[in-house]
């Protein structure tokens, strides 16, 4: 497993995913009704720009299965203690197999590095049970629920917000 910057090949598997029946977007903030085209656009324009790093996304791959999803940061330049980091593993055949934690796990390591960041957060809703246990197993702690904040098929969830310090990651790398 790795993470690494978008290729010209992986905007074929993002068209590939743009179709509304992929499992993912069933749990990938499905309140908001959209496909792909604006991430597709925006990897066109990085993949023509600079691509230096550090990078707010890099793309998951994993050996045995190839370009499997990707991962993002969300940072706000006027207000740095609140970055966000998401996950989209797109390959339907793929979910439950650990792919999601670990390469998450990676992705918390490069964004804790490269941007020297004192906290980062995620955010879910309670219809997405799999992001909730990853948050869990790499150490986020609930802070906040949002009740009844996100609709999806006439029914009702909470948003979830979770959250992880520096030093609690790492003295949970170092097994502390």
């Amino acid at each position: 497993m790795s993470l690494r910057p978008t290729v010209e090949s992986d905007v074929a598997d993002y068209v590939r995913w743009n179709v509304p029946d992929r499992k993912a977007w069933q749990f990938d903030g499905p309140w908001y009704g959209q496909g792909l085209d604006n991430i597709i656009d925006g990897r066109k324009k990085w993949l023509s720009g600079e691509r230096l790093p550090p990078h707010r996304h890099l793309e998951i791959y994993a050996v045995e299965h190839g370009h499997v999803g990707w991962v993002t940061a969300y940072l706000h330049s006027n207000d740095p203690h609140i970055p966000e980091a998401g996950i989209d593993i797109v390959e339907d055949g793929l979910w439950d197999e650990g792919l999601g934690t670990e390469a998450f796990g990676l992705w918390v390591d490069y964004l804790f590095a490269a941007f020297n960041l004192t906290r980062l957060g995620c955010s879910t809703w309670s219809g997405n049970p799999r992001m909730i246990r990853v948050g869990e197993k790499l150490g986020f702690t609930l802070e906040g629920r949002i009740r009844r904040g996100c609709e999806v098929n006439g029914q009702f969830y909470d948003r979830i917000k979770m959250g992880l310090l520096r030093d609690e990651w790492q003295a949970r790398r170092d097994g502390k």
